[in-house]
């Protein structure tokens, strides 16, 4: 008789220890589409620091012209 209650205190851990095949390969494919995710992010951030500091320098080189011209005319110009 000592042994049901065993038996069954071992089939409860077994319930509970059990996990689905589908969900845990579902998971897999969230993690992976979320690293997918993540890259493409950090991807698109590199494109536009890089696109930023090219308008920095074209900005930079116009100012610089302006100042130059302004200069030239004898225009007061303040940067």
């Amino acid at each position: 008789m000592p042994k049901r209650p065993v038996l069954a205190a071992a089939l409860l851990l077994c319930a509970a220890c059990y996990q689905d095949p589908n969900a845990q390969l579902d998971q897999m494919q969230e993690q992976v589409d979320l690293a997918d995710t993540m890259n493409e992010l950090a991807n698109r951030t590199s494109e536009l620091q890089f696109t930023l500091d090219s308008l920095r320098q074209i900005v930079a080189r116009q100012d610089t012209t302006i100042a130059r011209l302004a200069n030239l005319a004898g225009v007061p110009y303040q940067r």
